[in-house]
């Protein structure tokens, strides 16, 4: 069984947390680290080994305030990563979190929703001050 990944958020890197015994899989912030690649290595690295032994539904939970275009790629590759555990037959859907007034995030959240076959489902949320 993997092991969990539990990074804290900081100041220009977002809370992820992805635990496949709970089903529990979310990332949570704003996403402007210095290196993106860095950052999101164990992130990608974990999404593919879990690919090898998903469960029967994966619920990937996304919550940005702001995240870079330096960001992005990654966002693409572990996209594809759940796009190809969607082949396979697995139930899996994407929650893509924004706050209400903030329209960038929620049109990158509808760009990535049809470039993958993945389900999106947008959801508008007040964000706290």
């Amino acid at each position: 069984m993997l092991k969990v990944l539990d990074i804290p958020a900081s100041f220009d890197t977002p809370e992820v947390l992805l635990d496949a015994q709970l089903g529990i899989f979310k990332i949570k912030g704003n996403s402007y680290p210095e290196n993106p690649v860095d950052f999101y290595t164990p992130v990608h690295e974990w999404f593919t080994e879990y690919a090898k032994s998903p469960l029967p539904k994966t619920e990937f939970q996304i919550h940005f305030k702001y995240f870079s275009t330096s960001s992005t790629q990654i966002f693409f590759d572990i996209f594809r990563i759940l796009e190809d555990i969607k082949r396979t037959g697995k139930e899996v859907s994407i929650k893509w979190f924004y706050d209400s007034e903030n329209e960038e995030i929620k049109e990158n959240g509808e760009t990535y929703s049809t470039l993958f076959y993945v389900p999106f489902e947008m959801i508008a949320v007040e964000e706290e001050e």
